[in-house]
């Protein structure tokens, strides 16, 4: 080893501290930013390189670096996005965040070929802008940041596994296959984005019909069901009740499990679950009280007025106890479970 790459490995053992200090203030930092800008993301992760891996830099680079200040990657933050057009609005953030060295940052998607697809992080080097007060310490550090999609991502980390370094050195038929794989992957995001849309337009539709009182329109699916229970007030009314009922701690929980059961009740739209509202309402408010009375419980689920509707629903329409065994058997997925339940169920006679 050269005595400049001895030195700036000794220089990086000096300062290794610190970048594991700023790796986390700046992990925090964009967690708190994309919340603020409801930027949903997969993960936000970051890495300080290791001594063996920069020595590997320097053996095969070093003559780019004359100090340690020259590597701009020894810190490495990752924010990895679900659809790839969350990726230009992470990057519009960090531009907004921090302060950037456009010199040594690049946009890898730029740098690909028409008829290629690879490695699509965006790769800003970046600062902690002095007037955030972290000192001079810090804010000298520069690190860099990599913004890709998900299925990027995975591009990145399978092709990296296979040792994958494009289409020189490599038999044109792998890179074939490999390009294939690729072009799979870009219109996978390109859907997924589609979908997204799609499912929000969707829900967009359902609240509109829903606030129109068209509920027996609506159809129950995992959209329309979560609509129905975050807004609509008969529900939200009698929910609140329960949770008061039970003087439990209320705990948001996607109410998916319910459409089958729904199913096995004959419930095939909103209105459905309405008319069980209006009719077992009572019932299943002395169900509740009588249940809490012997259970204690810390948290109380969303989705307690469907756990309660239904249930009153089987005792006020005649099922038999195989039939409500059959019922507690979806709900629970353990049958001697659900047996116990339903016998219990059944024993609950001053409805």
């Amino acid at each position: 080893m050269s005595l400049k790459n001895k030195a700036i490995i000794d220089e990086y053992l000096r300062d290794r501290d610190i970048y594991v200090k700023l790796g986390d203030i700046v992990s925090t930092i964009l967690k708190t930013k994309l919340s603020e800008a409801d930027i949903n993301v997969m993960a936000v992760e970051h890495r300080v390189k290791e001594e063996q891996s920069l020595e590997g830099k320097l053996e095969l680079k070093g003559e780019k670096y004359a100090t340690l200040s020259d590597i701009t990657d020894i810190l490495g933050e990752r924010i990895i996005c679900f659809f790839s057009d969350d990726v230009d609005k992470a990057a519009t953030l960090i531009e907004g965040t921090f302060d950037v060295d456009w010199e040594n940052s690049v946009d890898k998607r730029n740098q690909l070929t028409p008829d290629s697809f690879g490695y699509l992080s965006l790769h800003y080097i970046c600062t902690l802008p002095e007037d955030m007060g972290y000192g001079e310490e810090l804010s000298s550090k520069k690190f860099e940041i990599q913004i890709r999609s998900t299925l990027q991502h995975t591009w990145a980390a399978i092709s990296h596994d296979l040792g994958y370094k494009g289409e020189f050195g490599v038999p044109k038929k792998i890179t074939r296959e490999m390009s294939r794989v690729a072009g799979l992957l870009e219109i996978a995001d390109d859907q997924f984005i589609n979908i997204r849309d799609d499912i929000q337009k969707y829900g967009e539709e359902v609240t509109q019909m829903l606030a129109q009182g068209e509920l027996g329109k609506v159809l129950i699916d995992l959209v329309t069901l979560t609509q129905y229970l975050d807004t609509n007030d008969e529900i939200k009314t009698f929910t609140d009740e329960l949770v008061q009922i039970s003087g439990a701690k209320y705990k948001k929980i996607s109410p998916e499990s319910y459409i089958e059961q729904l199913t096995f009740l004959g419930k095939k739209t909103i209105g459905d679950i309405e008319l069980m509202l209006l009719d077992n309402r009572e019932k299943a408010l002395k169900l509740a009280r009588r249940t809490f009375e012997t259970n204690e419980l810390t948290h109380i689920s969303s989705n307690v007025a469907l756990f309660f509707l239904c249930r009153a629903e089987l005792l006020d329409n005649g099922y038999s106890l195989d039939d409500i065994t059959k019922f507690m058997n979806i709900a629970t997925k353990n049958t001697r479970r659900a047996q116990r339940q339903a016998e219990q169920l059944v024993n609950m006679n001053f409805i």
